[in-house]
């Protein structure tokens, strides 16, 4: 369940990344060309993501990232699921994998593990954070990695506050971590979600919002770490490059450690709404409970 909650706040999280829409299918269907008359504008469409991603409405999010046709179909491969019958074996793996996350000393149980790890790593972690940006500053001078030009650019901008962030965050305080494990747990705990037969009694939209608590936990988790998902979102400005009848393309920029960071993207049209091509947001986690 973990699992399937954190995959759940990742698809949002992507909203202010570099890839923002959810991959269409390669061939666009005949409607297309009569819903392009009447189709949004793609900055509008951008923006609402962003909007839904800062409210924490993750069922609204994930339909909005999904065609309608690729979203029954994942509806429907989750019904297929979830009428299934749960063995006993499946019951208690479940049962067991929540409570590791919502027990009342949950936290305390993940301390206990990680503390340790953490005091092991704590004498190499700053030459690890110089290998880190030593391996970004590459990226942005040398010619030979896969970054493009304009990638390389963005990078270069950030860099500074990268570098800031990086010599004034402590990303082995325990302090902190046990912070945002308290965020993360509490969020869990407020799912509502004990055992399996409770999640399988709920429709796919019941369960990403169900799932909401912990995409509004995974930011303030993040935001511990110094970096406000929030105010990313909030930044988001779209540049409209191109438009056709089914086709656009799009720069988005966003700010970052104080610093602009843009990514261009092609969309096209499905049903009078555009989605971005080669991106890919996998719901199988949901649909295969």
């Amino acid at each position: 369940m973990k699992t399937k909650l954190l995959s759940l706040s990742l698809l949002a999280v992507a909203v202010v990344g570099p890839s923002t829409l959810l991959a269409a299918p390669s061939t666009a269907p005949a409607a297309v060309a009569v819903a392009s008359q009447n189709a949004p504008d793609p900055a509008v469409e951008i923006k609402h993501l962003a909007e839904l991603f800062r409210a924490g409405d993750l069922a609204a999010l994930a339909q909005s990232l999904t065609p309608r046709r690729q979203w029954e179909e994942a509806r429907l491969a989750y019904e297929m699921q979830r009428n299934k019958p749960t063995s006993e074996a499946e019951r208690a793996r479940f049962a067991e994998k929540m409570q590791q996350f919502t027990a009342p000393d949950a936290v305390d149980q993940m301390m206990a593990k990680l503390e340790p790890e953490m005091a092991k790593a704590r004498p190499q972690a700053a030459g690890m954070m110089l290998m880190g940006m030593g391996a970004l500053s590459v990226a942005v001078n040398s010619s030979d990695t896969k970054l493009t030009d304009a990638q390389r650019e963005a990078l270069r901008s950030a860099l500074p506050g990268i570098q800031r962030w990086v010599n004034t965050t402590d990303f082995l305080s325990v302090a902190s971590l046990r912070r945002a494990l308290t965020v993360l747990t509490d969020a869990a705990r407020r799912t509502g979600i004990t055992d399996i037969d409770q999640l399988k009694a709920l429709p796919l939209e019941g369960v990403l919002e169900r799932a909401s608590p912990m995409l509004t936990a995974a930011k303030e988790a993040v935001r511990t770490y110094g970096i406000d998902l929030d105010a990313v979102a909030d930044s988001l400005h779209v540049d409209v490059l191109e438009r056709g009848a089914d086709t656009a393309r799009v720069r988005t920029t966003v700010t970052v450690f104080g610093a602009p960071v843009w990514a261009e993207h092609d969309l096209v049209l499905i049903d009078g709404h555009w989605y971005g091509k080669g991106v890919h947001v996998d719901l199988d986690e949901v649909a295969g409970l």
